[in-house]
């Protein structure tokens, strides 16, 4: 008994400690795991070169890219031929925040480059992580899910950058998607320790007393 209290106190005691992102690499799963607060595009900029202005904010996501520029069809970019996305009209990298009010420990993203592999950048409150991609879709018509969840209790997103690592390669986002996944926070876990601590002394007292 008090090998299973120790071990998992042990487990208990990492939870709080771990701070992590795990990848979500389908959009269902992504969906089924919390709410969804936002999950916007930008087909509102319709065909051809657009700029929404800089910054951009839309659905809690703020994009800072030197230059915010929507990329749709008829401009001859690949990956504007299936989804109007939003990317850097000085190509590389394209960067946005996310609101920190929110604590959104779900993000999530359609992406493509018209070449090459990218660089992907996740912030957090707590770390910041890093994610290389060597083979990504072109968008004609075919996108990637990059899915992301914060895992580590009280941790959740404030940005994000994906930078393609060749000239002339052209990466582009849309249907950005930010929400909440139930996580167990420091003071819940907090709160099994001293639970498992406590059936640990009544435990022991009980042995004591049929010992005697």
């Amino acid at each position: 008994m008090k090998n299973i209290l120790i071990g998992m106190v042990v487990a208990a005691s990492t939870a709080i400690a771990s701070a992590q992102v795990v990848t979500v690499a389908d959009r269902a799963l992504f969906n089924a795991s919390g709410n969804i607060a936002y999950n916007t595009n930008f087909d509102s900029f319709g065909d051809y070169f657009n700029y929404p202005g800089d910054p951009y904010t839309s659905g809690d996501v703020t994009y800072t890219s030197q230059q915010n520029l929507t990329v749709g069809l008829g401009t001859g970019y690949s990956v504007g031929d299936f989804f109007t996305v939003m990317t850097n009209n000085w190509w590389t990298p394209l960067t946005a925040s996310v609101a920190s009010n929110m604590h959104y420990n779900l993000l999530g993203f359609d992406a493509a480059v018209t070449s090459g592999p990218v660089a992907i950048t996740i912030s957090t409150n707590q770390n910041t992580y890093h994610y290389f991609r060597p083979f990504m879709p072109n968008g004609s018509p075919d996108f990637a899910f990059e899915g992301f969840r914060a895992a580590g209790g009280g941790e959740y997103f404030t940005g994000f950058s994906i930078a393609s690592q060749g000239p002339g390669f052209l990466p582009g986002i849309t249907h950005v998607a930010v929400g909440v996944s139930p996580v167990a926070e420091p003071e819940t876990i907090g709160m099994l320790l001293a639970g498992l601590a406590w059936t640990g002394v009544i435990a022991r007292r009980k042995k004591t007393a049929v010992r005697v």
